[in-house]
C-alpha cells in the first residue's frame, strides 16, 4: 500500500484557483485511474491551507498511474503561482484502526520514463523505522 498526507499552502488569493483546479484533477483522476482507494482534497484550520489525502493500492500505483499521468502534469503546470508550498507526509496505518494496508517503497522499474525515476527519488515514500517496530509489536 501507500499511503500520503500532502499539506498545502496557497498562496494568499489564490484559494479559488486552487479548489478548480483541484476539483478537475480529481475528476480525472477518478475517471482515469482503476486503483484509487483514496484520493480528497480538504481546507485546512489555518487560512490557505489544504491537504490531499490518497491511498494507493501500492506506491508504483500512486507514481505511475497518478504522479506521472497527462493529466496530472498538466494540472500541475497551472498550479504555477498557486501553490506556495507543499509537504508530502508518508502515511502508515494503524493495524485493526484503519482499512488499509501498511506503507511500503518499491524501486521505479529500471525501464521506467526519466520522469518516472525523477519523481520515484523527489516522491520516495518514506517508511519510518518507529513504523517497523510497532508493526512487529502486534
Amino acid at each position: 500500500m501507500s499511503s500520503l498526507l500532502a499539506h498545502i499552502k496557497i498562496v494568499e488569493g489564490q484559494e479559488q484557483k486552487f479548489e478548480e483546479l483541484s476539483k478537475e484533477l480529481y475528476k480525472q483522476s477518478h475517471a482515469n485511474e482503476d486503483c484509487i482507494i483514496r484520493y480528497e482534497y480538504y481546507r485546512g484550520r489555518e487560512r490557505s491551507s489544504y491537504y490531499t489525502l490518497l491511498v494507493y493500492p501500492t506506491y508504483l500505483d500512486f507514481l505511475l498511474k497518478h504522479q506521472i499521468s497527462e493529466y496530472h502534469e498538466a494540472a500541475g503546470a497551472q498550479y504555477d503561482g498557486v501553490i506556495e508550498d507543499i509537504n508530502l507526509e508518508w502515511l502508515d496505518p494503524i493495524e485493526d484502526a484503519a482499512p488499509v494496508g501498511v506503507t511500503e517503497m518499491q524501486k521505479v522499474p529500471e525501464d521506467a520514463s526519466d520522469l518516472a525515476k525523477e519523481y520515484g527519488e523527489s516522491h520516495a515514500a518514506e517508511v519510518q523505522d518507529w513504523w517497523m517496530k510497532l508493526r512487529k509489536v502486534y
